[in-house]
């Protein structure tokens, strides 16, 4: 499946949360942490290559993630993204630590995610900043909702929280 989203830098959290249900978007998960765990071979080919092997731990669910690299083709990140349930996070990082792979990076973040027609957008409250990361069914209309919420085009951030994350750690 692939994914087309971006994320715009909040700078009032309960001014866009406002605004998101003035537009007519419903809170489909409450705040809650997460926990973010992304693996690599010891060559970290995974990393070199802009692909990402996560898995995420909420309150409500533990998943596996796989993404590709995101394409140079467009503003917004387009990236193919194949994701699963798991049964037991701890097992699955033990399965990869003993085949070979390291956690690279962990970090936690709050997110609140709301839903309105094919748009799913998350209010992430991380250690270096909030963020709206919108999901969506194409570009155009991912566009067209950010310049509805105060953003356009110079807003855009492509970069990935891990990313984002290891800048604010100095690493």
């Amino acid at each position: 499946m692939e994914e087309i989203e971006i994320k715009f830098a909040v700078k009032d959290t309960k001014a866009i949360t406002e605004k998101l249900r003035k537009m007519g978007f419903r809170v489909a998960v409450g705040r809650h942490r997460e926990k973010n765990y992304l693996f690599d071979d010891p060559a970290q080919s995974l990393q070199q290559a802009g692909k990402l092997l996560r898995v995420r731990k909420t309150p409500s669910s533990q998943t596996v993630t796989y993404k590709g690299p995101i394409s140079s083709a467009s503003k917004l990140k387009h990236r193919e993204e194949i994701e699963c349930r798991i049964e037991d996070a701890d097992v699955l990082i033990q399965i990869l630590e003993q085949a070979g792979f390291r956690i690279r990076t962990e970090y936690s973040k709050y997110r609140t995610v709301f839903e309105k027609d094919a748009f799913n957008i998350s209010l992430d409250e991380t250690e270096a900043g909030n963020y709206l990361e919108v999901e969506g069914p194409s570009d155009d209309e991912i566009t067209k909702l950010g310049e509805k919420l105060g953003y356009s085009e110079r807003d855009f951030v492509r970069r990935t929280y891990a990313e984002l994350i290891g800048e604010k750690r100095g690493g």
